[in-house]
């Protein structure tokens, strides 16, 4: 992969790290004035600007973490953490595809939306979770490659060990607000330097 791959995934890390807490403190205010799961239920009826950003920020981070898995691939022993960025990748596709039910109930063409909104809502949640596994066993992956990795992708790994422990203990996850981004700004310092391997001593 040339270096303007890189480039560009280390712009959108910096786009992504700028508008993922925009869209979730506006989505976690909104939801913050009932139950959490009806306000969940209640936002697959309507279609806004929000729901447009949501779709931008799943695009973006999707990019990012094919782009990692080649960069991983290329750089060191990375067979299996390039494996798990794509099946991260394919369930935060999944994820931000549940966008498609707000659509279609937009549009009018589902009569009796409520079934496929628990569906979606059933999705939601699943994928955060499996998210937060395979990001853990990423984790578990990169560390025992932890002396070949660059600081930034040392860091990177690292952060991601929060992340999905945040998700797994629920109330912390509103953390990751904060930390996702962090992680994003290091990804960006990896990719804006191309690949670069760590000698070992």
């Amino acid at each position: 992969m040339n270096s303007n791959a890189y480039k560009a995934a280390g712009f959108a890390a910096i786009a992504l790290a700028i508008l993922f807490p925009v869209y979730w403190i506006y989505a976690f205010g909104a939801l913050s004035s009932q139950p959490f799961i009806i306000s969940i239920i209640e936002d697959f009826y309507h279609f806004t600007g929000w729901d447009v950003l949501f779709i931008i920020i799943g695009a973006l981070e999707i990019g990012i973490y094919l782009v990692l898995s080649k960069l991983c691939r290329n750089q060191f022993d990375g067979e299996l953490p390039g494996m798990l960025l794509w099946l991260m990748a394919l369930v935060v596709g999944v994820f931000h595809l549940t966008v498609l039910v707000d659509i279609t109930i937009a549009l009018g063409l589902v009569s009796n939306p409520d079934h496929i909104v628990e569906f979606a809502v059933i999705i939601s949640i699943a994928s955060l979770f499996l998210y937060a596994f395979v990001a853990f066993v990423f984790f578990i992956s990169m560390l025992v490659r932890f002396k070949t990795l660059t600081t930034p992708l040392k860091v990177f790994s690292i952060g991601l060990f929060f992340l999905s422990a945040f998700h797994f203990s629920i109330f912390l996850s509103f953390l990751n607000i904060f930390l996702f981004p962090v992680l994003m700004v290091v990804l960006a310092v990896q990719f804006l330097r191309g690949e670069q391997t760590v000698e070992v001593v």
